[in-house]
């Protein structure tokens, strides 16, 4: 492989710092990895990262962490399915990870290369895919047979879960809980990815941008 130096760009910030925060807070996920849902909402959240970012826009954030997730320069191995729909969001002039809420619980791992120090060569890209004729988003990305719809997925309160969608663990069963009792996170609220609001976990829009959940 030939090296290549290059400065870091928007997609190889997110990359490093993802791993830095699993091995440092999260390591068990280096093994068991981790949902579509974690990287937006605990581990790349946009209010955390976006001082990081050259391009500090919900957009340009959206549009590296599609990136990531579709394999490019791989550091992350998904489904082929997700991966593809990351791709052809890319098509579009202002793609979004609602696009691909379908795979929301779809897992995720970190490369190997990718879970060593941070390298200063460039790994092999991953070309995007771009259709000759767009098709109408909205049948562009049917829900993945064998999988959760989003309005599944949103529908039922965080404390009917068996597993805690931050850290993974099974819940205790029998009783209400507000709180994951193994990484204490609040199980009945969430964070708009987009302004970071505090939203109810069945609320469809955010209360202070609009943003579609």
């Amino acid at each position: 492989m030939t090296v290549v130096s290059r400065s870091l760009d928007d997609l190889d910030r997110l990359a490093f710092r993802l791993s830095r925060t699993i091995r440092t807070q999260f390591p068990q996920l280096l093994a068991q990895g981790f949902t579509l849902s974690d990287l937006e909402e605990r581990l790349l959240p946009y209010r955390d990262v976006r001082r990081e970012m050259a391009d500090s826009g919900a957009d340009a954030f959206e549009t590296a962490l599609l990136r990531l997730v579709a394999g490019d320069r791989g550091y992350l191995l998904a489904d082929p399915e997700l991966q593809g729909a990351c791709r052809s969001a890319l098509a579009f002039p202002s793609p979004t990870l609602a696009m691909v809420r379908a795979w929301a619980t779809s897992t995720l791992r970190l490369t190997q290369s990718n879970g060593a120090a941070v390298p200063s060569v460039v790994p092999s890209v991953v070309p995007s895919v771009v259709p000759s004729v767009v098709p109408n988003e909205h049948d562009l990305f049917p829900p993945p047979s064998q999988r959760p719809t989003p309005s599944t997925m949103t529908a039922a309160p965080a404390v009917a879960h068996r597993c805690c969608r931050y850290c993974d663990n099974k819940l205790p069963q029998g009783r209400a809980m507000t709180f994951c009792p193994f990484c204490g996170m609040d199980l009945t609220k969430r964070q708009c990815p987009a302004c970071s609001t505090e939203l109810d976990v069945n609320w469809r829009y955010c209360v202070t941008c609009g943003r579609q959940e």
